[in-house]
């Protein structure tokens, strides 16, 4: 996934392709401090927040490997998820997964400077400290938006899986599909193969135009 923010205005654009993945406009949280009584060290933090991730992503690892494919490092991209065996096409490889949100979380938690919306609470505020304490960041980059109303937020490492390092690509080989209500009653959304998919193969979907701002370069 990249790292940039694109501007409030794209959240809520549909994109011209099937997906409609979102990205809020954000200014970045950065460090979060608790109270001075119970903070803890700076170094004792940041060993949370890195046991916390790697546990995160080495369950991340277990799951893709039960589904067929594995993370690992994507040439100018951080990290993307690759076919480990054939997959044939209309095949469905996985379900993004992550925190479901308003469009009242949205705005109030991504749209606006931490803190600085009329209807900041107390949920938005645990949430914020939760986020810092564990070293995870705020950018909105990973906001999929299901319904005018519902959006899937797969940020935060202990809510997401595999799927929250598929990449963008313009050539690419799955589609996204997405129900306000699954089986189970909660918004589902799931990626589909478009065609026949190799082992080796990086998996691939188009974030769609509104995803990016002019600064971005889309790889």
């Amino acid at each position: 996934m990249l790292a940039a923010v694109a501007p409030s205005s794209s959240l809520l654009a549909a994109s011209s392709s099937p997906s409609t993945f979102a990205r809020a406009g954000v200014a970045r949280a950065g460090g979060i401090v608790a109270s001075a009584a119970a903070a803890p060290s700076a170094s004792d933090a940041a060993l949370l927040a890195d046991s916390s991730r790697s546990l995160a992503i080495a369950r991340m690892r277990i799951f893709a490997e039960r589904d067929g494919v594995s993370i690992a490092p994507s040439p100018g991209k951080g990290h993307g998820v690759f076919a480990a065996r054939h997959i044939p096409a209309e095949v469905s490889v996985g379900d993004y997964a992550g925190d479901i949100l308003s469009q009242r979380d949205v705005e109030v938690r991504y749209e606006a400077a931490p803190r600085a919306h009329a209807l900041w609470c107390e949920a938005d505020e645990a949430w914020l400290r939760r986020r810092g304490a564990l070293g995870i960041g705020c950018s909105g980059d990973y906001i999929f938006r299901v319904g005018d109303d519902t959006f899937v937020d797969s940020e935060e490492y202990a809510t997401a899986n595999w799927t929250r390092f598929l990449n963008h690509g313009a050539d690419a080989n799955l589609r996204v599909k997405s129900l306000l209500k699954g089986m189970d009653g909660r918004p589902r959304v799931w990626f589909q193969a478009l065609r026949d998919i190799e082992p080796g193969e990086e998996l691939l979907w188009d974030y769609g135009e509104s995803y990016w701002r002019a600064s971005d370069v889309v790889l």
